[in-house]
């Protein structure tokens, strides 16, 4: 697996072990004119990943506004048929997340169990739509879910009558370990391997494997 970071936060690697005052990542090379594929770091246990790394706020490389710069770098990879590429979006609109919807074979959108994430849905699919993204090619998961609360079952109860077979049969639980993994900087499975969030994310990526199986291959 490939995980590359699109997200100016530069979050991702903390997940990684990546050290907090490490400011590298595919952004600044690319912004120097160098190779951003340099940037990339391989975790102990085998996973590739590429930080976003620091960046100015203003600061946007002339081969973001090419919109299919990132499809053709990918290309240009050449990575193995059975290597799944991760791509890490910003929330908001912008050329990075411009970038990773005409790269992608699927979209999963990731959901809060709060009443907002159902207002959210037509926008989300009208811009996804711009980009090429159907309704056959985006994947929904409500993440963060407390079953104590009767506010997010009524929410997840709303989100999958909205989106049927499209929603994950089973939402990811809200678990302290999560956040404790990332203030460990430690995979979740390393950190809490019995942890009810591991349990959920292997349900997740089983679901997961059977939709693309069943629709041309992803990344």
């Amino acid at each position: 697996m490939l995980a590359l970071d699109l997200c100016r936060r530069n979050l991702l690697r903390l997940h990684f072990g990546q050290d907090w005052s490490e400011r590298d990542g595919w952004f600044g090379r690319l912004a120097a004119g160098d190779d951003w594929s340099e940037a990339a770091w391989r975790t102990p246990g085998g996973i590739l990943f590429v930080p976003h790394g620091a960046s100015a706020p203003d600061e946007v490389p002339a081969a973001l506004y090419d919109a299919r710069w990132l499809a053709g770098e990918l290309e240009r990879l050449a990575l193995p048929a059975a290597c799944r590429l991760l791509l890490d979006t910003p929330g908001v609109p912008g050329p990075a997340r411009s970038q990773a919807m005409a790269a992608a074979d699927r979209v999963l959108v990731v959901l809060a169990p709060e009443p907002v994430s159902c207002g959210l849905l037509r926008p989300l699919e009208v811009e996804l739509r711009r980009h090429g993204i159907g309704p056959d090619r985006l994947l929904f998961v409500l993440n963060g879910f407390d079953p104590s609360r009767q506010l997010d079952r009524d929410v997840e109860l709303l989100l999958r009558e909205t989106l049927a077979e499209r929603l994950a049969p089973l939402p990811v639980c809200r678990d302290e370990a999560v956040r404790e993994a990332l203030a460990m900087q430690q995979l979740l499975p390393d950190y809490a391997p019995y942890s009810q969030a591991v349990d959920d994310f292997l349900q997740l990526a089983a679901w997961l494997a059977v939709r693309l199986a069943a629709g041309t291959e992803g990344r």
